[in-house]
């Protein structure tokens, strides 16, 4: 019976653990099943198969061939066989200036280098999304705990001014006034309660789980939080910008190599093996190299045009990437500005909350020796209960500018994604 009861007992802590949702367990789940993971997947699939055919395309075509020939008409003296054979294999390649298969692989690199650099993206930034629904989440709850305790402050206020009314002791004006704080704050928390509800159906839509209506486990910001340096050219998002960038660079090279005249060079391996009736006794093997030129008379033109669009494609791409630069620059700024604000808040907020805590003791030992009424008591709680909502607030908030700065310089969310 003893050996049972320590085995419950280490089992607890476990059981416990399970009741509740972790900011892990969520991500984890949603990365596996959100439709935007499984299409960045697939998009990312799609692009290595592109770039396995580009690779195979650079090889020399080669080909087996067997063949046999029945001729039924065959007015020659002395009359040739009915029936003859052939089997060979052949190997050819043709390499040009403007080379489309070396093009299209070296396009194919790297839009599958793009694809992958998107994958990790789209990843960080659902992790990024679904930690944000969380801690959104987390703060409303806090404040209905707080909220909860208050009420309970608040009925007891009514109550109290329900019995010193009866006692002739204050006026109905006091006692509605009880009444009206108490529908507020019953208000407020069907208000919160409704709120909570449509959050968690958005964060358990967006990984598309099941909520069970188990607690959230609580979040607390990094402590000796460093501000990253600032290294835009570190973002994602410049990166996915600058890979456009590469790909127009090499689009213009392409246009600038077809103002060329088309020059190829074309080499032929042929080796085969013939005879009547199967009879495989007579050999050929050729060799062809050939060298070609061609130039078409409006190729100028027609270059010329889509040189020009290759070029305003560049430039475009180019000014994307600067807008992109100085828009992170400016959220960085304001982010870290954001920071230092509610760290500096925070240092306040903590101060006020040890006080007002320092303010209940005071008044729960003066109600003891009844030197205050119980309405003063709770006035000083209640006033530690908006201390307390200030300071969870403002740590949330804490916590959530400095995931904003590792989402903005794609530096991993909470160290992990």
């Amino acid at each position: 019976m003893r050996k049972h009861f320590f085995v419950l007992l280490l089992l607890l802590p476990l059981a416990l653990a399970a009741q509740q949702y972790s900011l892990e367990q969520l991500v984890e789940h949603g990365l596996q099943h959100s439709y935007g993971m499984q299409s960045s997947g697939l998009s990312y699939e799609s692009s290595l198969s592109s770039l396995s055919s580009a690779k195979w395309n650079l090889l020399p075509d080669a080909s087996l061939n067997f063949g046999i020939t029945g001729d039924f008409y065959h007015p020659d003296n002395p009359p040739k066989p009915d029936v003859s054979s052939q089997a060979g294999f052949s190997i050819s390649k043709t390499i040009s200036l403007n080379d489309d298969a070396w093009f299209n692989y070296r396009y194919a690199k790297l839009d599958a280098e793009k694809a992958k650099l998107s994958l990790e993206t789209s990843a960080s930034s659902y992790a990024y999304s679904v930690f944000s629904a969380y801690l959104d989440v987390l703060s409303t709850q806090s404040q209905l705990a707080s909220l909860n305790r208050n009420l309970e402050i608040q009925t007891r206020v009514w109550e109290r001014a329900q019995a010193l009314n009866e006692l002739g002791k204050n006026t109905g004006f006091d006692v509605k006034e009880s009444e009206i704080a108490v529908m507020n704050a019953r208000i407020s928390i069907m208000q919160l309660e409704n709120s909570i509800a449509s959050k968690r159906s958005q964060l358990f839509g967006l990984v598309r789980m099941e909520d069970l209506g188990f607690e959230l486990a609580d979040l607390e910001p990094e402590t000796g939080f460093e501000v990253p340096e600032y290294l835009p050219e570190q973002s994602n998002k410049v990166k996915l910008l600058k890979a456009d960038l590469k790909r127009g660079e090499l689009g213009l090279s392409q246009n600038f190599l077809s103002y060329f005249p088309r020059v190829s060079l074309a080499y032929n391996y042929g080796r085969g093996v013939s005879g009547k009736d199967f009879d495989f006794d007579i050999y050929n093997t050729n060799h062809t190299l050939s060298l070609n030129l061609s130039y078409s008379l409006w190729n100028q033109f027609k270059q010329g045009q889509s040189s020009k669009r290759s070029n305003l494609a560049l430039r475009l791409a180019e000014l994307e990437v600067r807008q992109q630069l100085e828009e992170i620059d400016r959220q960085y700024v304001n982010l870290r500005r954001e920071l230092d604000y509610l760290q500096r808040l925070d240092e306040l907020y903590t101060e006020k909350l040890a006080q007002a805590q320092t303010q209940i003791n005071v008044g729960e030992e003066r109600f003891r020796l009844g030197l205050i009424e119980i309405l003063e008591l709770d006035k000083v709680r209640v006033e530690y209960i908006d201390s307390e909502i200030s300071y969870n607030n403002n740590r949330y908030q804490i916590l959530a500018r400095q995931e904003a700065i590792n989402n903005l310089l794609s530096r991993q969310i909470l160290g992990k994604w």
